[in-house]
């Protein structure tokens, strides 16, 4: 797989892991963010990118719209959630208030996943998630 730090060409699912990487603890984005900041795809595309992910990435930070994630992964991801101090035991991420801004070194990083998918670079009127 190439790295974010270098050119080349990704396909989805490695864009969508490697971004997913860049969200730091404590920090959410849904599936629809993700699909946004990669200027391609949509929300069932990221969750099914998601669903193939490799050991490390950070699947419990990428959720549903609403704050949840899928049935099979809920027990898991609420272990992640706790230690991370995302949810309640019990409740669902308030995604609205810890949904991940990222730092402009970050905002470079997605640039270059962008551009390895084929997409321009973000304006910084979409920079507003």
């Amino acid at each position: 797989m190439t790295d974010a730090s270098g050119p080349g060409q990704l396909d989805y699912a490695q864009a969508v892991h490697l971004l997913a990487q860049l969200v730091p603890a404590g920090a959410v984005l849904s599936y629809g963010d993700v699909a946004e900041l990669l200027g391609s795809g949509g929300p069932r595309q990221v969750g099914k990118a998601m669903a193939t992910a490799e050991d490390g990435t950070p699947w419990w930070r990428v959720l549903r719209a609403d704050g949840n994630i899928a049935e099979p992964l809920l027990l898991r991801a609420r272990e992640h959630w706790e230690k991370e101090k995302l949810a309640r035991p019990g409740k669902r991420v308030d995604i609205k208030n810890l949904r991940w801004n990222p730092t402009p070194k970050q905002w470079e990083a997605i640039d270059i996943l962008r551009l390895s998918l084929g997409n321009p670079k973000m304006s910084e009127l979409d920079d507003e998630l």
